[in-house]
């Protein structure tokens, strides 16, 4: 059945109904077992289209012509949740060494992209997940709110404000400045 469905989507090369015929008289001639009937090719076809497929979406310009595009909310999803392309999706922006060669690696993602478009989470694990714009405790002590999430040298660090407390207004807690890539742990 894979290799029956592999054959009959490559691309640009259909196979017709009448094709796949032969293949599977050729196959059950030679005496392979199991041998699918069209229909219930074509049946568990759709089946696999409908549960992993990507779906087209109709589409029409304002010329009137229609045309056809794959759902982008799809293929980021089963990118995501793939475990082979997950480690290689890049979510927060990066100070390279050597130079910009990378999108994510853009001073725009760093100073001046909205930080609400950026990722909001950082994950440390055990458990441990690190927010901005929310009160943060590093292992030293020291109370900092992240701003945003950066990456450095392989390792995930925050733009963040450090945060101390004024004795003279009761529990008011004021950023003092701006620490850069200071890491959230």
């Amino acid at each position: 059945m894979f290799l029956l469905d592999t054959i009959d989507n490559l691309p640009r090369c259909p196979v017709s109904n009448s094709l796949m015929q032969v293949f599977l008289g050729t196959l059950k001639e030679t005496g392979a077992r199991d041998v699918p009937l069209l229909y219930k090719l074509r049946h568990t076809q759709e089946k696999l289209r409908q549960k992993c497929g990507v779906p087209s979406i109709q589409c029409q310009s304002e010329l009137g012509n229609v045309f056809y595009m794959n759902d982008i909310r799809s293929i980021i999803t089963k990118d995501w949740a793939n475990p082979q392309t997950r480690p290689h999706i890049h979510v927060y922006p990066e100070v390279p060494e050597g130079g910009i060669r990378e999108v994510w690696h853009a001073n725009k993602w760093r100073h001046k992209m909205d930080t609400r478009m950026l990722s909001p989470m950082y994950d440390a694990g055990a458990g441990k997940h690190f927010y901005v714009n929310e009160l943060a405790k590093l292992q030293d002590g020291t109370f900092v709110i992240p701003i945003r999430w950066v990456v450095v040298h392989g390792e995930v660090h925050a733009d963040a404000f450090t945060v101390t407390i004024d004795q003279s207004v009761s529990h008011a807690l004021r950023p003092l400045k701006q620490v850069q890539q200071l890491e959230a742990e």
